[in-house]
């Protein structure tokens, strides 16, 4: 496998393996918000038609990564926002029912549970120290649930579910399936049209690598008619490059996901970089991530076994694979005891609801893991 360390920054003294709280920036992204930075010093140097193709490359770049059409990808903020617009769209009525997961990411439960105050029904998946079973799932859908959101990737255990089982439930019993994918979009494998998903939404700082407040949503075309659209990008209508003959008497928005872009798409302080960042996930490829990090994900879960630890997600090979571990010693305060010492020791990792949770990527190596290894007696 290539040394992909050289093509990001030197960490020194620090061993990261943290890319699920913030992913790295390889060096041609540096160069690009460097360029960006250039830019904004010197606006005369800014053609006006990259306000409009810039964010067309991202958005091409993302389709191919999760295996979507083009038109099907709206450039949002973060997970938060993409998860508002179908909220907000759907318009859900007084008695329409909810499921989500108490743990998942709150991107993808306040905005549910603020749906009460409309009248709508929340039904809540309580923690399971084991991953979502379908039948379990099913017992929480009645004729009026109306949408299904959960997480790819668990932040807080790394455990993964099965996106295919749970979207043909939500399917029969007539709902909606919602996916963030935070965790898991460039780490792991995706082709979404195989899949019966019909949103999935992204923040792209961690396993895209990209700059904080930078995202995407994908939407099924077939949902696009579903969704009210309550606040106009004028970046997105037909005709809005032309300055000199707006359409303002009858304007025309796209039967795209575009529409739904966030204000100021063309942020070049933050796409240029995001765009370097998609090409470098789009130039390694997602499979060689996903190979990359199982491996030593694997190793240091067959490890940390052997030395009593009680794992989250790793003690049964047979589930689905995770760019996350995570671990804990005999008690919380063992626990906590260990991530301190780790942080004192420049091993960086997070400490999530009382497990200390390991994410490497490309610029890790055994080495690593075996420094980590050495501190977890």
């Amino acid at each position: 496998m290539p040394d992909y360390r050289t093509q990001f920054a030197d960490f020194g003294e620090t061993t990261y393996l943290n890319c699920a709280y913030q992913g790295v920036f390889p060096l041609t992204a540096v160069a690009r918000a460097h360029e960006a930075i250039e830019l904004k010093c010197h606006p005369e140097r800014m053609r006006p038609a990259e306000f409009f193709e810039l964010p067309k490359r991202v958005r091409s770049h993302l389709a191919r990564i999760i295996g979507s059409n083009e038109n099907e990808i709206a450039l949002i903020s973060g997970a938060t926002q993409g998860i508002g617009i179908v909220a907000a769209g759907l318009q859900l009525q007084p008695g329409d029912e909810v499921i989500v997961a108490a743990s998942n990411f709150p991107s993808n439960l306040f905005t549910w549970l603020h749906l009460r105050r409309l009248g709508v029904r929340v039904h809540v998946l309580r923690d399971d120290p084991g991953p979502f079973q379908v039948e379990d799932v099913a017992r929480a859908f009645t004729p009026r649930t109306r949408l299904l959101a959960l997480d790819w990737v668990e932040f807080s255990t790394g455990r993964r579910i099965d996106l295919a089982a749970l979207g043909e439930l939500a399917h029969q019993r007539g709902a909606l399936f919602v996916v963030d994918g935070t965790q898991g979009a460039g780490a792991l494998e995706l082709n979404i049209h195989e899949l019966p998903v019909d949103v999935f939404v992204a923040g792209a700082y961690k396993w895209l690598l990209g700059p904080y407040g930078t995202g995407f949503v994908y939407l099924r075309d077939e949902l696009l008619n579903r969704l009210d659209l309550k606040v106009v990008n004028w970046l997105s209508v037909d005709g809005s490059d032309n300055f000199d003959a707006l359409p303002v008497d009858d304007f025309v928005l796209p039967r795209a996901a575009g529409i739904f872009d966030s204000a100021a798409t063309a942020n070049f302080l933050n796409l240029y970089a995001f765009e370097a960042c998609l090409e470098f996930v789009l130039g390694v490829g997602v499979a060689s991530v996903t190979r990359h990090c199982t491996d030593l994900l694997n190793f240091a879960a067959d490890r940390l076994r052997s030395k009593g630890y009680h794992l989250g997600n790793h003690d049964d090979r047979s589930r689905l694979a995770s760019p996350i571990l995570t671990f804990q010693g005999q008690s919380d305060d063992a626990t906590a005891k260990l991530y301190g010492d780790l942080k004192a020791k420049h091993i960086e990792v997070s400490l999530r609801h009382n497990r200390i949770r390991v994410s490497p990527y490309l610029y890790n190596n055994s080495e690593d893991i075996e420094r980590l290894l050495d501190m977890a007696n």
